[in-house]
């Protein structure tokens, strides 16, 4: 990066800045190189193999960047906030399901990944076992899926919406990226969460026992994200109420 650059953003490792029509993606010093190129390999399978709206990228080895088009605009979650937009949770759904339309790319097996996941992680053996279990009842589908779709991964440049942030995405079953964005809405939009379930549920022709079969994996993901206690309680009682709500 050079002079004129401005801070845009900032995730919990990276950071984004922009200059002129460019903008840079930066982390830190010790955050490992292959990761970064797993992130830009998985984008770049998507931008090249779908119709979606994905701002193109290329990875800088020698200054550990993610080079990008900076798209003009605002956030969803800002036209829905600053400009009091009206459809902002009918438009997230609706883009949502366009990525739903593509299957079969070369990116991980969701399943696998949260097997993996779980199995390997530090939690309670209780709370392994509910994710297990969940994910057991789940049918395996190769569709492409985000697992990270929310109002500040969507971009709006005036005229269309871009998704942002692609660095979760696999393959999967659609009532567990669904799911994952319940268990986000409950976080951060909780008045909104059990609206979008029914929304998405009908325009998108899933049943809603069959999404609710998957937020007890998610909220179980969710978990390993964060150290917050207090969340971790709430995610706690999302699950458990679903447990509840299933039998």
């Amino acid at each position: 990066m050079g002079l004129n650059t401005k801070l845009i953003g900032a995730g919990t490792v990276s950071k984004i800045y922009a200059q002129g029509t460019t903008a840079y993606k930066t982390y830190p010093i010790d955050y490992p190189l292959e990761w970064v190129a797993s992130e830009v390999r998985i984008q770049q399978e998507i931008v090249e193999h779908t119709n979606l709206c994905i701002p193109k990228i290329k990875l800088l080895k020698n200054s550990k960047e993610i080079e990008m088009d900076y798209i003009q605009g605002c956030t969803l979650a800002d036209r829905m906030r600053k400009e009091k937009y009206k459809f902002a949770l009918e438009d997230l759904i609706d883009v949502q399901l366009s990525i739903y339309d593509y299957s079969n790319l070369e990116l991980d097996q969701a399943h696998e990944i949260f097997e993996k996941r779980i199995k390997e992680s530090e939690l309670e053996e209780e709370y392994k076992l509910i994710g297990l279990s969940a994910l057991a009842k789940i049918e395996k589908k190769t569709a492409l899926c985000h697992f990270d779709i929310h109002f500040l991964n969507i971009m709006y440049d005036h005229s269309e919406y871009y998704i942002i942030d692609w660095v979760n995405a696999m393959l999967g079953n659609p009532v567990m990226d669904i799911a994952r964005t319940y268990v986000i809405l409950k976080q951060y939009a909780q008045r909104m969460a059990n609206k979008y379930l029914k929304l998405i549920s009908k325009k998108g022709g899933y049943e809603l026992e069959e999404i609710k079969m998957a937020i007890p994996l998610m909220a179980i993901l969710r978990m390993l994200e964060t150290d917050a206690e207090s969340y971790h309680e709430n995610l706690k009682a999302l699950f458990y109420r679903s447990i509840v709500s299933n039998t």
